[in-house]
């Protein structure tokens, strides 16, 4: 039979391994990756996951990062979220129309209009998994392989 004392001194111990696994857990947190492993989009028809480390990495199908965003200018730089040049257009509310709203050199613009980031998801994925004959594609059984509800 285990006595009071020995009793406290085991929950006493175990309180105290806790707090230093606690106390470890948030002082040593896990990096995040340099680049994104799922996204999720927010979407008018449902959620889209959409699998970056699929499309991205050498398991996948090693897709280089102009493939899918767009190269701005000249020079090469980091990828910015679809959101920064294809803003989501809720009813109402006032976005830029064309890249010449932000950007002063047309020269580097590829097209001064601003597709509706729904439009620019739908162009460049299902065109490109059309042209690969991969995945989801377009038709209109097909929206629920990428919108779930």
């Amino acid at each position: 039979m285990i006595s009071k004392k020995h009793r406290l001194i085991v929950y006493g111990v175990s309180v105290q391994l806790l707090l230093v696994a606690l106390v470890c857990y948030a002082a040593f947190p896990v990096k995040a990756p340099k680049e994104p492993i799922r996204l999720m989009y927010h979407t008018n028809a449902g959620k889209v996951l959409f699998d970056h480390q699929i499309h991205a990495t050498a398991k996948g199908y090693s897709l280089a990062c102009t493939d899918c965003h767009h190269p701005h200018g000249d020079e090469e730089i980091e990828p910015v979220s679809c959101g920064m040049c294809h803003p989501p257009r809720p009813q109402g509310a006032k976005v830029p129309e064309s890249c010449l709203d932000c950007h002063e050199d047309a020269a580097e613009i590829e097209t001064p209009d601003i597709m509706k980031r729904s439009d620019a998801f739908h162009k460049q994925c299902i065109g490109c998994h059309e042209q690969y004959g991969k995945g989801p594609q377009s038709g209109a059984d097909q929206c629920a392989k990428c919108h779930v509800l």
